[in-house]
């Protein structure tokens, strides 16, 4: 088994089929082709399935992808590594952050560390909880930022809080309900708009209502878009659900939205950041992390002032 058969089949499982993959690699398709079909005949099993619109992970594919992902995050790892001891300052860092978390915190921290190490190589992608601590788990991300139940189920992964918070109901600022103080059950009724990339957005928000004891509203609108939301909700009668931080950050108002002033404390989602446990973090991490902590502290220190 080498490790660049290991590379071909993350590509192919990732892109669908091996035509795509191997433009991803810059190879040829019959060089993916024999790389793929060296390491199934060295291993005994397909790790494919094959069809005419492309290819799917085996059960023996799944458990190998999930493997070679790991040991690829370990070699960029130690590539991280060996880059700090020789003092190039270079590397790698991979980031997946909330969208709804995406102002504010996350891009602090991302400039006080690009201008400490310029040539560190980031690369950023949008996930939320729970889903994405999956790819933190495989190694694919180094971080997961993102907003988290008040009690995080057990991921066997490190969960630091950064910063409380709580989601809140938000409508455009001239909304007929933006003018007095709100019940929960006054919104059931209301025509909602739900962020949800995955499942966790509608998670949230029929958490929100089950948790007061009522039926989540049925008149509802599911959106993949966290901007098209936010639009939505600034050109329509709708709500939506957003972290109260959204406003602190005066993020909101660039949209036009304003928080629903609710006669009861909503649910804590608060913002943590998910790395994995009992793994040692590389330099290049450890630094992210520095910043990404001394952010929250500047913001929460902002805030009480």
């Amino acid at each position: 088994m080498k490790l660049s058969q290991l590379q071909h089949l993350i590509a192919v499982a990732e892109a669908g089929t091996v035509r795509q993959a191997a433009k991803v690699l810059f190879l040829s398709q019959s060089s993916v082709t024999k790389s793929i079909h060296q390491l199934e005949e060295s291993l005994g099993v397909e790790l494919f399935h094959r069809g005419s619109h492309g290819v799917t992970p085996t059960a023996a594919g799944r458990a190998l992808i999930a493997r070679a992902k790991v040991v690829e995050a370990e070699l960029r790892e130690a590539r991280n590594d060996i880059d700090s001891i020789v003092g190039a300052g270079t590397g790698e860092l991979r980031i997946s952050i909330s969208p709804t978390v995406s102002v504010g915190l996350a891009p602090q921290a991302v400039i006080e560390f690009k201008r400490s190490r310029p040539r560190v190589s980031v690369q950023i992608q949008e996930g939320v909880y729970p889903d994405v601590l999956q790819s933190v788990r495989t190694g694919d991300v180094d971080f997961a930022i993102c907003l988290m139940p008040e009690r995080p189920r057990d991921e066997g992964l490190s969960c630091e809080l950064l910063l409380p918070d709580r989601v809140t109901p938000a409508v455009r600022a001239s909304h007929p309900l933006a003018s007095s103080r709100k019940k929960l059950m006054d919104l059931v009724n209301a025509d909602w708009v739900i962020y949800r990339l995955g499942r966790s957005g509608r998670d949230v928000f029929e958490q929100t209502f089950l948790a007061s004891g009522l039926k989540p509203p049925s008149s509802t609108i599911d959106c993949a878009s966290f901007a098209a939301t936010l639009t939505l909700v600034e050109r329509g009668d709708y709500i939506t659900l957003v972290p109260k931080r959204l406003f602190a950050d005066k993020a909101a108002a660039r949209w036009g939205i304003v928080p629903l002033a609710m006669e009861s404390p909503m649910p804590a989602w608060n913002i943590a950041v998910f790395y994995r446990a009992e793994h040692e973090l590389s330099p290049v991490c450890l630094a992210f992390l520095h910043e990404l902590r001394a952010a929250a502290t500047d913001i929460l220190t902002r805030q009480s002032g």
